[in-house]
């Protein structure tokens, strides 16, 4: 970015030096500086003359442009500790503007001209501000990006260490991301197409999740289904990102998991769901399970509506037979709806 700033800033202000200063830090120019000739001035402005800057302190004072012939008198200018600086290079007259990056001062754009040249004009002073007034957006914008990006890269690394297999993909179930336990589960790898090979139950399922999200506006979409490789027990659960983004993530959670005959711990219910589906799985009555969680029989039914919607079952049987398939147990028969 400093190095479009400093090829084309000179055909708007001409300078015989021209530079880019971010403040507040101990790296000094930290954007570039460009100059007409090797010096030594700018080891020398940041050793007396940046100190002495009536032009710098107006910047950083007012945050408007000013130049060395409007901000103190000749004299005053003749013997501040900038002028003798800029003069150990050959330079002579100053400009500088303030660098706004979101609302915070990040720096100066800054411009130098030689004793015989003419001193610099108001039309330079408002160019300056224009200039920097958009070299502060585009640095906003390259800042974000830059912070965006590293983001990105730590989210990764933290995904990529998560357990849980996640996958991400955009509405018509093209992956964009995977993390590692996603890469590493074989009831989710992906089928060619192009060779003749049938989508698994998992990738069926994100298609179909996919279509329902494009097709009716769905948010959320939950199916269990059995890996035809593995035989295991998986809970897809797929939702839709906000619509700006055309995207959408997938959780797979185990569908079951034997422990000493309670009901396996499945994440997408709540403890609620969860309390209520164990005891549908012993076979109590709407009644009897309303009477042991102290709630009403509406509030037991509601709750079952939720737990058939997210475990993709259509009734008690199913779900009693899901909850126990996986542990290999003997399946609950004749658990009556109601």
């Amino acid at each position: 970015m400093e190095n479009v700033f400093l090829n084309a800033v000179d055909n708007v202000i001409p300078a015989s030096a021209l530079g880019l200063y971010r403040l507040g830090g101990d790296t000094g120019p930290v954007l570039g500086v460009r100059a007409a000739a090797d010096s030594d001035f700018l080891d020398n402005y940041e050793e007396y003359g940046r100190e002495d800057d009536p032009v710098l302190d107006y910047v950083v004072t007012h945050r408007r442009p000013i130049d060395s012939s409007r901000v103190v008198t000749p004299e005053r200018w003749q013997r501040c500790g900038a002028q003798s600086a800029l003069a150990s290079g050959g330079y002579f007259h100053s400009l500088e503007a303030p660098l706004i990056v979101s609302g915070t001062f990040f720096g100066t754009i800054n411009f130098a001209r030689k004793l015989e040249q003419p001193a610099f004009t108001e039309d330079d002073l408002v160019s300056a501000r224009i200039t920097a007034e958009q070299l502060g957006l585009a640095t906003e914008r390259a800042l974000r990006f830059e912070r965006t990006g590293r983001r990105m890269s730590m989210l990764e690394h933290v995904l990529h260490r998560m357990p849980q297999a996640i996958v991400v993909t955009d509405l018509d179930a093209q992956v964009l991301f995977r993390n590692r336990a996603a890469s590493n589960d074989p009831s989710i790898a992906c089928a060619d197409t192009s060779k003749g090979d049938q989508p698994g139950a998992v990738e069926q399922t994100i298609a179909d999740a996919m279509e329902e999200f494009r097709a009716r506006g769905k948010r959320v979409h939950t199916r269990s289904v059995r890996d035809r490789k593995s035989g295991r027990q998986v809970i897809v659960k797929s939702y839709r990102l906000s619509d700006q983004h055309n995207a959408a993530v997938t959780l797979l959670y185990d569908g079951a998991e034997e422990q000493s005959g309670r009901l396996p711990v499945w994440e997408v219910l709540s403890p609620r769901e969860q309390d209520i589906a164990e005891l549908v799985s012993k076979g109590l009555t709407t009644k009897q399970i309303a009477e042991q969680a102290f709630i009403s029989e509406n509030t037991v039914k509601q709750h079952l509506k939720r737990v058939f919607a997210k475990t993709d079952v259509r009734n008690r049987a199913e779900l009693v037979q899901l909850i126990w398939a996986a542990g290999n147990r003997k399946k609950v028969e004749g658990a009556a709806d109601g």
